[in-house]
Formats: C-alpha cells, structure tokens, sequence
C-alpha cells in the first residue's frame, strides 16, 4: 500500500486528462473529483435560461489505508420569460448529498458558456466514469473502500 500522502499529492496528476471532462483536486485528507457538466444559456421562445450543473465525487482517505465516499450534485436555473406581456424571473437552486447514479443528456439551442460558441449546446454526465476513474486509482495504490463501519 502506497501511503496517504504520496497517493494525495500524486492523485490531480494521475487522474486528470484533457481528455476527461471533470477536474480532480486534493483538499486536506480528500481527493475531489468536480465534473461541471452543463454551463449554458439557452433560448426558448420567449425567454432565456441559465443553467450551471455540477457533481462532486468526494473520497476522503483514512489512517487504515481504507477511504469513505460521498456524492453531491448541485444545480442552479435561473430565467427571465416574457408571457402573454408580462416579464416574469425565476431563480431554482438544488443541491443533494449522498449516494448518486446519474446518467445524463441535455441539450438544446443556446450557448455554451466555456466555450462562448451558440448553437446547438450537448451536455453529458455520466457518473460511474469519474467514479470508476478515482476508485480504480485507489485500489492500484493498494487501497480499499471502507465498508459500512470502516
């Protein structure tokens, strides 16, 4: 088993690519994996929408050469609609903590707000590949996933 602290501070170079589309950071005993997968305008009749949607992986290391686990997705919409002449706003903001599968496609006339291009805006999630990714280094460092009382 590689120990914590070699395996923290080598995690952002193993696991991000660019050809992956989240980001792994080290925070303390926990490596985060954040996939920004949708960050768009979008252009409906009579409107327009913001939206921003995130999943966070979070692995957090323990002394036993074990590690815990938790999910989180977080999602904010905002709009400006116009409807039989009057200009309404709504804002929506969730966010959920816990043990996720999430596979996901959006997509629709708008922008992308990382790349500015408009037109046709495609947004994917898949959640078992980022999760995949981090678990499978862990276990090449000779780590194990905690179990319910580990």
């Amino acid at each position: 088993m590689i120990e914590k602290e070699k395996v923290l501070s080598d995690a952002p170079k193993a696991l991000n690519s660019d050809n992956n589309p989240w980001e792994v950071a080290v925070e303390g005993d926990s490596i985060i994996g954040t996939w920004k997968w949708m960050d768009a305008r979008f252009f409906t009749e009579g409107g327009i929408s913001d939206e921003d949607k995130e999943f966070t992986f979070t692995v957090t290391l323990k002394d036993n050469g074990k590690w815990k686990e938790v999910d989180s997705t977080s999602s904010k919409t905002s709009s400006i609609r116009m409807h039989n002449g009057k200009l309404s706003f709504n804002k929506d903001i969730s966010f959920s903590k816990g043990k996720t599968y999430q596979k996901s496609i959006s997509f629709g006339i708008g922008q992308d707000k990382k790349s500015g291009k408009v037109g046709i805006v495609e947004s994917k999630l898949d959640t078992s590949i980022i999760k995949k990714s981090i678990r499978d280094y862990l276990k090449q460092c000779g780590w194990k996933k905690a179990g319910l009382f580990g």
